[in-house]
Formats: C-alpha cells, structure tokens, sequence
C-alpha cells in the first residue's frame, strides 16, 4: 500500500510538468532519452501497432501467440484501466510497483523538472524497463496517432502493424481520412515489414499502401483464421484483429504451429473491451447479463450494434458516460434502436468528461430517454435489474467500473 502511494505521487508530480495532455513534440523525449544513453535502440525485434481501433486487442493476441511458442514478450500498452502498472507488461506479467517507482525516480531526477507530457514520461519508463529485462519481442502501441507519437522515437524495427483506420482525434490528426492514415502511416520505416489490417475506408488502405510503397517496404498480406476458431474476446471484429496478429506472429515464427496459435486465441483476455461481467460487486445490482465496453467513437459504435444485433435478446439499458471531445448523439444513434433508456454520468476524476445534464440534453434530442445519474452506483441503482445492461462510452469510464466492480486485472 505504502508503494501504491508512492507510485501515486509520482505520477502526480509527473503529471503535472506540461500542462497539455497532448502535445506532438518528439525533442523532448529524444532529449531524455539521449541522457539514458538511448536505450530505445538496443531493443530488439519491435512490434510497433498503430491505428484507431483494435490496437489493444490485436497485441493482446499476438502477445498470447508469441508465448504459446515459448517467446518472451514485453508489452506497453495505453492507457491503463485501473493501475498504471498495466501499460508495462514485462515477461507475461505487469511491472511491479518496485521497479516502477525505481525507474520514474530516475526519469524524475535526469528530467529535472523540463516540460514533459505525461505519456512522454511512460514511454521513456516503459523503454527503459524493457531494455533492462530484455524479451524475444518488445510490442509498442502508439498512443494517438503515429509520426508524432512518443512510441515513435524507436527507429529499428522488425514489424509495423496498422490496424482499422477511422476518424478518431480530428483536432490532432486531420479531418481527412487520408492525412489520418499518413500520420498512422509515420510508424512505417524503410525495409521494414508492414501489415495492414482489413480497412473500412477504400481511401485509408489507398494511403497506407502509397505510403509503404514509397519506403519500398514489403507489404504482408494478411492471412485470415477461420471464423470457427474459439476466440477469449467477443465480438465478430475480433476475427479481423486476431488474423492481423496471427499473420504478424507468422513473420515472427515461420514454423508456428497452429494448434498453440488456436490455444492461444481462445486465451487472450483484454479486460473493457465487450466485456461480459460476471462476477465482482456489480452483480449485485443485476439479474440480467452485463456488458462493458469502452467504445467511443463511431466505429466501435458500429461494432457493439453488431453485437447487440446478432446477442437478438431485446432492448438494453444504457450507463454513459463519455469525454467533451466525443459525439454523443451520433456515437449512440448508431446502436440506439437497442435501447430502452439511458442513464448519464460523469466519469470520476476526468475533467474533461461530459456532465451529466449535457449528456441528458444531448441524448434527448435523439428521441431517448435519459436520466441523469450521480455516479455509477446511483445508476446500477435505478438500471432495472432483469433489462439487459450496456455500460459505454469511454475507456476512462470501463477503468472506473472495473474498479468500482474490484475487478483485478494481471
């Protein structure tokens, strides 16, 4: 406990040295990096996924297909769910609050107190802790974007992945679908591998294969598993991402077995992602089945109205809540005929969530009804306990239900 609040002010000081959230600038990351003497150079066989959606669970997949072939893999992910420790995964288990504290104390002290963005500073913890214990693989999500992204001080790579493309972070990345590929398209290097994910959008995949051809890259094309393989996460886009992670281990293990590739796909767990919960203090307020997801813009809007299309079991209760820079009318209407009603909250501890009366006023004018809830419980609280229950609309929002549920994730 004692570390926990250690790690906690840490990351509060840290916080606290930049006041932008976003602020696309690699000189200060390359700058504290060069005084670590450039540990992201020495990392070796790097994965690095971009995209809008489905990064974090094709990782997942490829992380669990690596290790079912006995490779070690180190994994930085963003952002977390509950505890900080989730964004390190170092050998098939999270970093511990020990070496964490120990890492963020030294980027602290050789920082000394120049402006910095916090996902700057956990990417500087994550390179650092993974070239002290090296891995097979070392996987890097981006966090927003790709030419600009902190993940992408890393210049030797064995892979670059893309997954699906869509308009997500228009105010950092372009109002085009075309000038949001090419920033996605910035992880690309020259004589490294490229995949590219099956794209919803024709002009998306058009820019990305210009832009991997003008590095004269070789292009993987991906190799689909079948629809019959028994997948750990829901939804039938996961097929899509599973077949992109299978056809990024394939480059990695050219003799991979299928058998632990099927073993490993029914294994992988990405917790918040059409999350069915089963168990944890929420089931307490419910008889009927539960899901979580942290869907925020309108493509996975598309995908949880699949879901709930083909799930056929009536009309859902809805607990929303979501960030201001999000559409919550056009998020909800996509899947909107499977709701009964909906109640708005506020995301704890996020500023720049929406009210709850600004979602009220918001949802209204799309023909639902709408209450406004206090918090979590207070809305568990008046969700009718046999009407099957949708809680979405952000990540932040998915963090704080599994925490309010003591969900524990490993």
């Amino acid at each position: 406990m004692i570390k926990k609040y250690k790690l906690s002010h840490i990351l509060n000081r840290m916080f606290s040295l930049h006041p932008k959230l976003i602020d696309f600038d690699l000189s200060r990351l390359k700058l504290l990096m060069k005084k670590f003497n450039n540990p992201q150079n020495r990392l070796q066989n790097v994965i690095h996924i971009a995209g809008t959606n489905g990064k974090g669970s094709t990782a997942s997949f490829l992380k669990e297909i690596l290790e079912y072939h006995k490779l070690s893999v180190n994994l930085y992910t963003s952002p977390h769910l509950i505890n900080f420790n989730e964004r390190i995964r170092i050998n098939n288990k999270l970093i511990s609050d020990e070496k964490l504290i120990k890492i963020l104390e030294e980027v602290e002290t050789k920082n000394a107190n120049n402006p910095i963005t916090f996902f700057e500073i956990t990417t500087a913890a994550a390179i650092i802790a993974f070239e002290r214990q090296p891995s097979d693989v070392n996987i890097f999500e981006t966090g927003l974007g790709g030419r600009l992204d902190a993940t992408n001080i890393i210049e030797n790579k064995k892979l670059t992945i893309i997954t699906k493309i869509g308009f997500d972070h228009i105010e950092f990345l372009g109002e085009k679908i075309e000038e949001i590929a090419r920033e996605k398209a910035g992880i690309f290097r020259k004589n490294t591998p490229v995949i590219i994910a099956k794209q919803k959008n024709i002009k998306a995949r058009q820019t990305l294969l210009a832009c991997a051809k003008n590095l004269k890259t070789e292009i993987i094309d991906i190799e689909n598993i079948s629809t019959n393989t028994i997948l750990g996460l829901s939804g039938d886009h996961q097929y899509e991402n599973a077949s992109t992670a299978y056809t990024a281990a394939k480059k990695i293990l050219p003799l991979i077995s299928l058998s632990k590739t099927n073993l490993a796909l029914k294994q992988a767990n990405w917790p918040g992602r059409i999350h069915q919960i089963r168990q944890g203090k929420i089931i307490n307020y419910r008889n009927n089945i539960t899901i979580l997801d942290g869907a925020h813009n309108s493509d996975s809007a598309y995908v949880l109205n699949q879901y709930l299309n083909k799930k056929s079991i009536g009309k859902w209760n809805l607990i929303i809540g979501m960030l201001k820079n999000r559409d919550v009318e056009n998020f909800v209407k996509i899947f909107k005929n499977h709701i009964n009603k909906a109640f708005a909250m506020a995301i704890p501890e996020v500023e720049s969530s929406y009210s709850p009366d600004e979602i009220v006023i918001k949802l209204k004018k799309i023909g639902l009804e709408v209450l406004p809830a206090q918090n979590l419980e207070n809305a568990l609280q008046h969700a009718e306990k046999d009407i099957p229950l949708l809680i979405t609309g952000s990540l932040y929002l998915a963090g704080n239900t599994l925490k309010f549920n003591k969900t524990k994730i490993d």
